[in-house]
């Protein structure tokens, strides 16, 4: 009866979405079978065509390093907090988009690691990735510079479980050269090695960075590497100070506005040398986030809402909130990118000749 249902729910996915060709990857042991259906994604991207959507069920195993080689895919998951019964991710580990490869869209994913390369230099671009549980997100991991333009990280977490020494978002210097970067209400984490004094967690060129809740406890916790020429407006700094780390770090010719800074050693907003300036920025200043507190985690159970009398309330420059409540798209607590069923429920026997009665509790997104 599971098999049944969940290839009729399968086939009810490919049947609306005819526009295009729509795969299906499901590593499960009870995955149904089909032509469009696939064990691993790496057999789904070989059989897709530009233009067409793979959906990734979410599964109690992981589905491993994978590469896409195609341009114009699009690449659902549930989300990294999906509100509903049994709730399994999308996890995968090493996410790879090559070289030469524009339009893709990577939504409701969890990786150990997107990168923006391989080991050749060339040029990637159009490449929105949102609802996501990231450990890093970098360029080419080879040090040959690739080329990035027109990337969008939005809505993921990012940073949660990386225990390493670099930069959670690494887009500019020795990985890669980037154009046309948006960083807008993610939830930024990223190391807090001692040894070194501590590495910043975002490094882009040409960046609109904005929205997000930068999250520390104040131990070598550096928002920012290599910065230059970036808007950084309407940020919270909770714990992980708005500067860039002393170990490469280098932020120069860029702007902050309405940004609130608190829980660092150094909350001082970096105007006024190098070439940043910058207005309507709150320095040591509380945001009132009682649901969220200072640490180098995130517990999806936080609620980063901001209380009654948050500065962050329509605080920003753009007259919304300050932090992942304001924006265009508000941080969804969830990251699921698209309807879901939350319960289903059907009895295990069903007598001959007796209806079917089942229970089903759906969520439109």
């Amino acid at each position: 009866m599971k098999t049944l249902l969940s290839l009729l729910f399968t086939v009810f996915v490919i049947s609306s979405l005819s526009a295009q060709n729509v795969w299906i990857a499901d590593n499960r042991p009870t995955a149904p079978t089909g032509t469009h259906i696939f064990a691993d994604v790496a057999s789904a991207i070989a059989a897709a065509s530009s233009g067409d959507i793979i959906h990734i069920t979410p599964s109690q195993f992981s589905y491993g390093n994978w590469t896409i080689d195609k341009d114009d895919l699009t690449i659902f998951g549930i989300g990294y907090n999906p509100d509903k019964e049994q709730p399994a991710v999308v996890s995968n580990g090493s996410i790879t988009i090559a070289e030469g490869v524009f339009g893709i869209r990577l939504s409701g994913l969890n990786a150990s690691q997107i990168n923006l390369g391989t080991s050749s230099s060339g040029s990637i671009g159009n490449i929105f990735i949102e609802n996501g549980e990231i450990d890093f997100i970098t360029g080419n991991i080879f040090n040959q510079v690739t080329n990035l333009s027109n990337i969008i990280i939005r809505n993921c977490v990012i940073g949660r479980d990386y225990t390493g020494n670099d930069h959670v978002i690494d887009l500019e210097g020795s990985y890669a050269n980037s154009t046309a970067v948006v960083i807008a209400n993610n939830v930024i984490m990223g190391s807090s090695t001692v040894s070194t004094g501590g590495y910043g967690s975002v490094s882009a060129t040409d960046a609109i960075i904005k929205n997000n809740l930068f999250l520390g406890n104040d131990t070598n916790d550096f928002a920012f590497n290599l910065i230059t020429t970036s808007t950084i407006s309407n940020n919270i700094f909770f714990g992980r100070t708005p500067n860039s780390d002393a170990v490469t770090g280098n932020l120069t010719n860029s702007t902050f506005n309405n940004n609130i800074t608190f829980g660092n050693t150094n909350d001082l907003v970096p105007i006024g040398s190098n070439g940043n300036t910058g207005a309507g920025n709150l320095e040591s200043t509380d945001p009132l986030l009682s649901g969220v507190t200072l640490q180098d985690d995130w517990d999806f159970s936080f609620d980063p809402s901001p209380d009654a009398g948050s500065p962050a309330l329509l605080g920003g420059n753009d007259g919304g909130d300050i932090g992942l409540t304001g924006g265009t798209i508000p941080y969804s607590v969830t990251g699921t990118p698209l309807p879901i069923i939350k319960v289903l429920r059907v009895p295990e026997i069903i007598k001959e000749g007796n209806n079917l009665d089942a229970t089903i509790e759906a969520e439109g997104n």
